[in-house]
């Protein structure tokens, strides 16, 4: 299927100031993740430290454990953060799919549990294998994911389905969500930066743009395969590995 087609407009006032807005925030986070990081070593020194004493009782090294462990939990969370803010090029590498599903859904596991929203994952036969930027691929799964979600609020089925397929030298991921679609009329502006069908007014429409430009700077794509009410299948796809 052919991707929609790329529009050239230019950015109104008001874009351009949501895309400033954007990247202040960007800024931000990534300033405030920093700060955080180094809090979190501090508490995580000092857990260890407790660790070693031999005088704490053994009801409270259990709790402290607990404390180390969400530390850590922690950390692993604000370093993705820092990763994803940093302005540095791909690393391509052999990127294994079905891993990739695994930890993306680990990430969304609680939201989507919250929202009611069932999750099906098709079996892999065999493990497949692209080349690409796992950091930044896995930014356009969790984008494609969080597109799902934000589809299924208030649907009366929440269901999203995660495929990995290959073919044609190309392998990818389908995403798939029971929500109430895209209409013809507008599918071709889905790609469109701050364009959305959404009419909460957090809905920046940056989602699936960001994901179509991450997944190109890594020689891959993202497209539409099919939206109607009650489907939409969103495809990301990178070269199978040789």
């Amino acid at each position: 299927m052919a991707d929609p087609a790329d529009t050239h407009r230019p950015l109104s006032d008001a874009e351009l100031r949501r895309i400033n807005r954007v990247a202040t925030s960007a800024r931000m986070v990534a300033a405030l993740a920093h700060d955080l990081n180094n809090s979190l070593q501090v508490v995580s020194g000092l857990v260890e430290l407790l660790g070693d004493r031999e005088d704490i009782p053994a009801d409270a090294q259990a709790r402290i454990a607990k404390i180390g462990g969400q530390a850590d939990k922690a950390t692993q969370a604000v370093r993705q953060v820092l990763t994803y803010t940093r302005d540095i090029g791909p690393e391509t590498s052999q990127v294994s799919l079905g891993a990739l599903v695994e930890r993306v859904l680990a990430i969304r596991r609680y939201s989507l549990g919250r929202a009611g929203v069932s999750v099906t994952v098709t079996p892999l036969e065999r493990p497949v294998v692209v080349t690409g930027d796992d950091r930044l691929m896995q930014q356009v799964l969790l984008n494609l994911v969080l597109n799902a979600e934000e589809a299924l609020i208030q649907q009366p089925t929440r269901e999203l389905r995660v495929k990995v397929e290959a073919a044609g030298g190309f392998a990818g991921i389908e995403v798939a969500d029971t929500g109430h679609g895209v209409p013809e009329t507008l599918v071709e502006r889905i790609f469109e930066p701050f364009f959305t069908t959404r009419t909460d007014e957090r809905a920046l429409g940056l989602g699936l743009p960001v994901a179509r430009a991450l997944a190109a700077q890594g020689n891959g794509r993202v497209a539409l395969v099919r939206s109607r009410p009650g489907e939409t299948v969103l495809v990301a796809e990178w070269p199978a590995a040789m």
